[in-house]
Parts: structure tokens; sequence; C-alpha cells
């Protein structure tokens, strides 16, 4: 009677985990978007590139304003004894240099469009880093199902080894075959390590994009999906034609030649200097007055350099015109390349989970009743299950490739394709 408290006290200690889950289970997977977040503040070269923007910025307010004025003076009639006292003319001035009209503007806007670009660089970072970042969150993604999907295979195949060793027991079968589970088994062992490796190195890829130690844990990956580019394909050439920064990069590279060929065109207008003198006369019958000066360069003299410099922008801006042209070629190939990828992946994808892969697991099961009853070879049963095994690596690849390559192509497009796609879950239940 005394004992009748431990049934409820035994209740109690079995249900505390499902009243009071663990504080850590939501963190069991591990999610792609704080990653990004976390790699985006971390990454030292986004704030190189904010910072190399910045500085361009404060550039421009530097470029549109005139050369520092001048003062000085002059002395004239000093006496044979050098006592400065006795100078009959000192002159003082202040003088000003004046570009030719136009040339503060075009600095200007000059400097505004290299720091357009440089902002354009920022924009490539951030989608370099995103689409790294994703790439190894799916390597990481299809280093865990491998492990995963080698460790099943490792306990189906002790299964069989165990139906084996009864039937040779039983002298239902050969040796033979209780030797053959035990090779099979042996390989798998062997392929369990290298898939280890191959997780290190992913999670010590991601590691360092995170800025984290490369040993650093990581939780497991969340599973999947399977995604689906929108029927209109050539809204996403068209938006990447648009958005994409490299595009801007290049844009803003052809302004700025335009740029600096007007400012060549403007070396060929003189730039004038003005000085205001104040003549102060000790001694002398003259009053002490005032005096104005201007001059200019000539520009004409030496006219072969200017020639020459307008001839280089010229040259340097149909180059820019030639990459940025190039330039979108590429993307367009890119676009139309990574598309036919992603489709060819999906299509993979769901071919093994909607066909490949429930036939395979139904010729398993098949193989393994006929084996029991003696009606299929043990060599059967060990190929069926090892195909099962390759469909399901091939279809959890098929999955990871696919949405590598989305990340590619997000990376030209600019931007992400969350406005166009629509995903559905890839998971094998």
């Amino acid at each position: 009677m005394k004992c009748f408290w431990i049934l409820p006290l035994f209740l109690t200690v079995m249900l505390l985990p499902a009243l009071f889950p663990e504080k850590g289970r939501a963190e069991d997977k591990l999610f792609l978007s704080s990653l990004i977040e976390e790699a985006l503040e971390a990454n030292p070269n986004i704030a190189a590139a904010n910072a190399a923007w910045e500085a361009h910025l404060a550039r421009i307010a530097q470029v549109n304003v005139l050369d520092d004025p001048e003062i000085g003076f002059d002395t004239w009639n000093i006496p044979n004894t050098l006592d400065l006292s006795q100078t009959r003319n000192w002159i003082f001035f202040a003088r000003q240099r004046f570009p030719a009209a136009g040339t503060l503007k075009l600095r200007a806007e000059l400097a505004e469009t290299v720091a357009t670009r440089a902002e354009a660089q920022i924009s490539m970072t951030v989608r370099s880093i995103i689409a790294a970042v994703k790439i190894a969150y799916d390597s990481l993604y299809l280093a865990h199902k491998a492990i995963e999907v080698n460790a099943e295979h490792l306990d189906i195949l002790k299964r069989f080894e165990e139906i084996a060793e009864i039937k040779y027991q039983t002298a239902a079968v050969s040796e033979q075959d209780v030797l053959k589970a035990r090779v099979a088994l042996a390989r798998l062992e062997n392929e369990q390590v290298t898939l280890e490796q191959r997780q290190h190195t992913a999670r010590a890829a991601l590691n360092t994009l995170l800025k984290r130690s490369p040993r650093s844990p990581l939780a497991i990956p969340e599973n999947l999906r399977r995604i689906d580019l929108p029927s209109d394909l050539v809204a996403l050439a068209s938006k990447a034609l648009r958005v994409r920064p490299e595009l801007k990069a290049a844009k803003a590279a052809i302004k700025r030649s335009e740029q600096e060929l007007a400012l060549a065109k403007l070396k060929f207008k003189p730039d004038y200097q003005v000085s205001v003198k104040r003549f102060q006369n000790q001694g002398t019958p003259q009053p002490s007055g005032w005096g104005i000066s201007a001059s200019i360069n000539l520009p004409w003299f030496f006219h072969q350099k200017h020639d020459h410099r307008i001839q280089e922008t010229r040259h340097r801006t149909t180059q820019q015109e030639a990459m940025y042209e190039n330039l979108k070629d590429q993307t367009r190939f890119a676009i139309e390349d990574l598309i036919v990828k992603i489709q060819t992946a999906g299509r993979l994808a769901a071919l093994f989970q909607e066909n490949v892969i429930p036939q395979a697991e139904q010729s398993v099961a098949s193989a393994q009743t006929g084996y029991q009853t003696d009606q299929v070879d043990f060599l059967d049963l060990l190929e069926s299950q090892r195909q099962l095994v390759t469909f399901r690596l091939e279809y959890f690849q098929a999955l990871a490739l696919q949405n590598q390559e989305v990340a590619r192509l997000e990376q030209v497009m600019g931007s992400d394709l969350s406005d166009f796609k629509n995903k559905t879950d890839g998971g094998l239940k």
C-alpha cells in the first residue's frame, strides 16, 4: 500500500517533457533567413564597400569649389642696406584662380557618378554574400541528408544480415549471403566516414561566411523545397536588366567616361586668374593706390596633349559601352542557362519523389519478402536496396542543386525571386 505513490510520480515524470517542452528545441533547426542576416552584419566586405561609397560621397563637396585663394606681397626698391623699413614700394595682393565655365559642375557630376558606381558595388557584394550563404546552406543540407540516408541503409542492411544469419543457421542458404551482407555493411561504414568529412567541410564553409570558427556547431538545416519558376520567364530577364547591380555599375562607368570626355573638351577653354593689389608707397611722390591684374593660360599653344586626351577618353567610352553590351548578353545567357538547370533539377526531384522512389521502395519490400520465402537471391535483395539508396540520394542532390541554382539566378538578377516563385513542399514523407 505504501508504494501506490510511485505510479503517479512515474506518470508525472513521463509527462513533464510534453507539458513543458525544452526551450532549446526551437533551435534544433537552422533557419536560412537568420543566417543571411548574420552574414550581412558580420561580413567585412560589406563594411569595406560601404566605407568606399561614403568616401566617394565625401569627395563630391571637395571638387565643387574653387581652388584655395592666395595672398602675398611684393617689395620694390629695397635699399642697399637691406633695411626693409626704408623700402619705397610695398605691394599686397589677393589672387584667385577660376576654371573654365562649367568645370566645377562637371567635376561634381563626375564625383556623383563614381559614388553611384560604388553604391552598386555594395549591392554586388550583398548579393554575392547572400548567394554564397544559400549555396553553403544547401550543401550542408545535402551532407546531413546523405548521412541520414546512409544511416538508414545501415540499419536495413543489419536487418538483412540478421535474416541471412537466421536462414544460414537453418541451412536455408549458404554462408555467402551472410558474408555479402557484412561486406556491404563494411562498405557503408567506410562511406559514412567520407560523408562526415563532407559534412564537416560544408559546416566550415558556412561558419566562415558567418565569421564564426570553422568548427562551431550548427543545427540541422530546414527541409529544402522544390521551386517552381514563374510562367512569365521574360519578366525575369527584364527585371535583371533593370536592377542587376553589375549593369548599374557598368552604366555608371559609361557615364563617367562621357563626363571625363566633356572635361577633356573643356581643357580647350582657358582658366582665369584675377589679382587685386594694394600699392603702399613710402618716400616717393606717387600716392598709394590699388591695382588689378588678370591672366589666362593658353591651352591652344600645346593643343596636341588635349587632342590626345580627348581621343583617349573617347576610346574609353567606346570600351565601356562595349563592356556594358557584353554584360547584358552574358546576363541574358546566364538567366536562360540557370532557368533550364533549375527546371531540369526540379523535374528530376519530382520524378524521384513521385515515381522512382515509391517504385524502388516497393521493389525492396517485394525482394525482402521473396528472399524470406526463398524466391529471390540475396544479391537481388542487396541490389534493390542499393538502388533505393541511390535514388534517395539523387533526389536530395537534385533538390539541393535546384536551390543552389536559384541562389545563383537571384545573384544574376540582383534580387530575390520572392515576388515570382511559388514553392511546393518537396520533403520526403
